[in-house]
């Protein structure tokens, strides 16, 4: 099966470049560990933006079983989660120190994120390397 025929490469907003690639590498990372990809959001994903952001949001958002395999209790309320906190932090360092850019990362469960948060989403990490045989 060809993979490039149906995995159409992202169009990631107004980043720039190499940010784009090192973003697609950090989303990479993301998915290695969830088993999903990451989502870029919010102003940084907007085309039009040239910069004009304050930070680069990226969501992970996990269907709603994975949300509670994971144990991060209320959605409309994850930071009294211990466990999202320190995986938020974690991921926003880690994404801030492989691209240079302010990395909000953020899990979210997806039918939270769908009532809530109706914005563009592109997904990152979609680098041609994940899918090779």
């Amino acid at each position: 099966m060809n993979l490039k025929r149906k995995i159409k490469e992202p169009r990631v907003g107004g980043v720039g470049m190499p940010e784009t690639l090192l973003l697609d590498e950090f989303g990479n990372q993301v998915w290695s560990v969830f088993g999903y990809p990451p989502y870029l959001v919010g102003s940084a994903n907007n085309p039009n933006s040239k910069g004009k952001w304050r930070d680069v949001d990226v969501r992970l958002i996990l269907d709603d079983k994975e949300w509670q395999a994971w144990g991060f209790g209320d959605p409309k309320n994850p930071s009294m989660s211990g466990k999202w906190r320190a995986l938020c932090m974690a991921f926003s360092e880690l994404g801030r120190r492989m691209t240079g850019l302010p990395i909000d990362f953020q899990i979210q469960q997806q039918t939270e994120a769908n009532e809530v948060f109706r914005g563009r989403r592109s997904a990152i990490g979609l680098i041609p390397l994940r899918f090779k045989a």
